[in-house]
């Protein structure tokens, strides 16, 4: 009927226009229809010092990570390798598909730095974990791994705080974001038997005890050498205070952490 309407009554330019319209409402249908059925887009940025399990509980509140999924579903050797940076992600991703981009930009961004001293890869992947979470300003950040690598030449204790605190929120991937778990570190803390410990255990730790960005990676491989073998943190100002003897390290933590 309707067919019939149109040959009787509508001429040849009004039915072109006609279909011109019913054209272009069936794209526009089509594009609305298929932006309705596209993944949700989410931009995120993972900061340099977060933990896996921190990363993990991230992505799973903003929606990037499927109900239930976790990264240590692919692997519980992550720590390390989740290069922070801003990425894109498809709301609801598979798990293996997280890693899969966070692998990609270590290997782009993270790796390139670690091979200019490719025989100490793994060794500056976790020193610069540690220098990371111990320290802020790049400068500063290179007197410290200058320490650090000092104490590991003559088998010294690292001695770094840090790790007392990976131990007690993160090794057992249960997250305390606030960290009001880890201060103040204890005589018992110092005890604790874990390969991360390393009050209780001479070199390095098992493994990167967090994930570094590009700045601690460098401090690592521009290392400084000084007279200094201790440190500490100013809780107040934040300021890193370097002595030379631990007579003087003694001194600075009756000053400044009593």
């Amino acid at each position: 009927m309707l067919l019939r309407y149109v040959r009787e009554y509508i001429t040849l330019p009004v039915i072109s226009g006609l279909v011109a319209v019913l054209v272009l409402a069936l794209l526009m249908e089509f594009v609305f229809s298929s932006a309705a059925v596209r993944p949700e887009e989410i931009i995120i940025s993972i900061p340099e010092g977060k933990t896996a399990s921190e990363i993990n509980s991230i992505l799973q509140d903003a929606g990037i990570l499927r109900a239930g999924a976790s990264l240590f579903s692919v692997s519980r050797d992550l720590e390390g390798y989740l290069f922070p940076d801003t990425y894109r992600f498809f709301a609801s991703s598979t798990a293996s598909v997280v890693v899969e981009k966070f692998i990609a930009n270590f290997k782009d961004k993270g790796e390139p730095l670690l091979r200019r001293d490719v025989r100490n890869f793994q060794r500056n992947l976790i020193l610069a974990s540690l220098v990371e979470k111990e320290v802020l300003g790049f400068e500063d950040r290179k007197i410290v791994a200058g320490i650090l690598i000092k104490r590991l030449s003559i088998g010294m204790p690292l001695q770094v705080d840090a790790t007392l605190c990976y131990i007690k929120l993160y090794a057992n991937s249960d997250v305390d974001p606030s960290g009001k778990r880890c201060y103040p570190i204890t005589k018992a803390d110092k005890t604790v038997d874990s390969s991360y410990n390393t009050y209780l255990y001479k070199g390095l730790p098992t493994g990167p005890i967090a994930n570094p960005g590009q700045e601690a990676i460098l401090a690592v491989l521009e290392a400084k050498e000084t007279p200094y073998w201790f440190y500490l943190n100013d809780p107040l100002t934040g300021r890193t205070v370097f002595s030379r003897t631990l007579e003087e390290h003694n001194s600075a933590r009756r000053l400044y952490l009593n």
